[in-house]
């Protein structure tokens, strides 16, 4: 059985003191594929789960989909968005009732194992109303210069939805912006409506080494868009740059994103800003700095009330990571937040193999860590995700677990 691991951790000194909130496994499936899973996501019952890969190994696996009404036993079905030589790393699904398609609708980030290969890269999007029967509803291509949608978010605004995908790279390969605004209302018919990118747009460095420097520093020094993250109103988008930090985008006309301001961690740090969440109904940044080794990447919080200066307020480490423990690859950085959509003080955090912790973040500058969890067999927790009363985990090694939030 699962072992479930509970601790109870006050990150500074008279720090208030929590109760424990467990987080009981009640269910788990391993599909044979260690090392190449990624995000996990679920939607009515069903849990779709990404596939990771690189030049060295890429199996195309696409996305799986599972039956979990019986959390216990998850129960796998079908897959989709298989392209050969590709990843699915980043998912979203949602429910779609437009005058163009309604139904429930999966958006995948396709990208190519290979740069520069003859494999698609862009965005998937697939009907799910019969998740055991999916199928291709559209396709848009991101070009042949990067290697297509990493991390992306999706939101209706009005009678339209967008997708805001992060295609890194793309601004210095075929001078397109890393950032793209993508109208999907049809998802049959998915049309750019605009590209940004930090160069162009906003005057600031990108690229590798000396083409962002002075900016790019540490053991990866790039500056590309890795992941985008929307405010609750959808109105503003927080774009992790890696070691640009976070810009943070007007996007209230989605054909005319405007600079509000950028929060950056300071010079003396890795950088390599991964990912956001947005808390406190859209008023504190969750900011996810990975790194490859020690020093281990950590949480930043951020307030960012006043967008043209944001201000980091907080931080939060695990033993491991603030103890800089030697370990594999990702061992004990933080790799992806995420607020809790019934209570503002609550943050899960993927945590690779440190597991997913989860913070009481009604204090800021003080959070204080209420239970955690570390997978088995050498797992890495890549995200956690919601679905009801369920906690979905994407594990790298081990496939997908279920927990009880």
């Amino acid at each position: 059985m699962v072992a479930l691991l509970v601790a109870l951790v006050v990150l500074s000194a008279g720090a208030p003191t929590a109760m424990a909130d467990p987080l009981d496994v009640v269910g788990a499936y391993d599909p044979g594929t260690a090392g190449l899973n990624a995000s996990a996501i679920g939607l009515d019952g069903f849990a779709y789960l990404g596939s990771w890969g690189s030049a060295a190994e890429c199996p195309g696996l696409g996305v799986r989909i599972l039956d979990v009404h019986d959390p216990t036993a998850p129960e796998p079905i079908a897959t989709a968005a298989v392209y050969s030589g590709t990843t699915a790393e980043h998912l979203s699904a949602a429910h779609f009732a437009t005058d163009a398609f309604k139904g429930s609708v999966l958006f995948a980030g396709i990208q190519r194992c290979s740069a520069g290969g003859g494999a698609p890269s862009g965005l998937a999007i697939w009907d799910i109303s019969d998740p055991s029967n999916p199928a291709e509803l559209g396709f848009l291509s991101t070009g042949r210069g990067s290697r297509g949608v990493h991390e992306f978010a999706v939101r209706q605004r009005g009678d339209h939805w967008y997708a805001y995908l992060a295609v890194p790279n793309s601004e210095i390969t075929d001078g397109s912006g890393d950032l793209r605004i993508v109208d999907v209302t049809d998802p049959r018919q998915p049309a750019e409506v605009v590209n940004w990118g930090a160069r162009r747009d906003a005057g600031l460095p990108d690229g590798v080494g000396a083409q962002c420097a002075p900016i790019c520093r540490g053991s990866v020094p790039q500056a590309f868009l890795h992941s985008v993250a929307l405010s609750p109103d959808g109105r503003t988008a927080y774009l992790s740059y890696w070691d640009l930090g976070v810009i943070v985008l007007d996007i209230s006309e989605p054909n005319a994103p405007r600079l509000l301001g950028r929060f950056a961690e300071p010079q003396a740090a890795e950088g390599n800003t991964h990912s956001v969440a947005l808390a406190h109904d859209g008023r504190l940044a969750l900011v996810g700095d990975e790194t490859f080794g020690p020093p281990w990447g950590r949480l930043r919080l951020v307030d960012v009330q006043d967008p043209a200066n944001p201000v980091q307020v907080g931080t939060f480490d695990t033993p491991d990571s603030a103890a800089s423990t030697p370990g594999e690859q990702y061992a004990f950085t933080i790799h992806n937040p995420l607020t809790d959509d019934r209570d503002p003080n609550r943050a899960y955090l993927a945590w690779y193999a440190d597991g997913v912790r989860l913070l009481d973040i009604s204090d800021a500058s003080r959070p204080v860590e209420l239970a955690s969890w570390i997978p088995p067999r050498g797992g890495m927790i890549w995200n956690v995700s919601f679905m009801g009363d369920l906690l979905l985990a994407g594990d790298i090694n081990n496939g997908l677990f279920i927990l009880r939030r």
